[in-house]
């Protein structure tokens, strides 16, 4: 955020899936989880996407529940809209392995949690 005039200094679209983990920052990375069950580094000084790291979960089941254009396919995860058929398919989408908390990093490394079961840390 540009405090002079209010505006921010740059953004980034990650249209397809939704985020719900909030951004952490080390030095001049900042890192982000989405829904999708990928963690996203951006380089703070080019203003761009430096790696993306897949879960295990989102390995395995990514495909099935997301569309060719990149977007989540609600279609083949929720039957319908009857109660039980939501819960079936809130499971499906976060066998995805999402990364729903903030990432955090700390010595050398970013640890983060995903619900595809697992703890990960990336060097």
């Amino acid at each position: 955020m540009d405090t002079q005039i209010g505006k921010p200094s740059f953004s980034l679209d990650f249209k397809h899936w939704p985020m719900f983990s909030s951004p952490a920052v080390a030095g001049d990375q900042a890192y982000i989880g989405t829904h999708e069950g990928k963690l996203v580094a951006i380089n703070l000084k080019d203003r761009k996407v430096a790696w993306v790291y897949q879960t295990d979960g989102s390995r395995r089941n990514g495909r099935t529940y997301t569309k060719d254009d990149g977007s989540p396919n609600y279609e083949a995860t929720f039957a319908d809209s009857f109660y039980d058929d939501m819960i079936v398919g809130e499971s499906k989408m976060l066998s995805g392995g999402a990364i729903l908390s903030s990432p955090t990093p700390a010595a050398g490394a970013v640890y983060f949690g995903s619900t595809d079961g697992s703890v990960y840390a990336l060097r």
